[in-house]
């Protein structure tokens, strides 16, 4: 499976595979390259783990489920 998932939320809020920003999780601190990333407004970019923890989406979208 390739990693051209790409799924937006709304307006503001984004799942994409980040290739290439040296990013940090809002919340962790994980690096984020190479990895799932939902960004936010304002600059705010988290991991999915955190995202789901902290209700930004629901739950992790089934086609990045195992790749997480």
């Amino acid at each position: 499976m390739s990693n051209n998932f790409r799924l937006r939320i709304t307006n503001h809020r984004k799942i994409f595979f980040n290739y290439t920003r040296d990013i940090k999780c809002f919340s962790c601190e994980r690096d984020l390259h190479d990895s799932y990333t939902v960004s936010g407004n304002r600059g705010k970019t988290r991991c999915v783990p955190c995202a789901v923890k902290y209700h930004i989406i629901d739950e992790v979208p089934e086609e990045i489920k195992e790749l997480i």
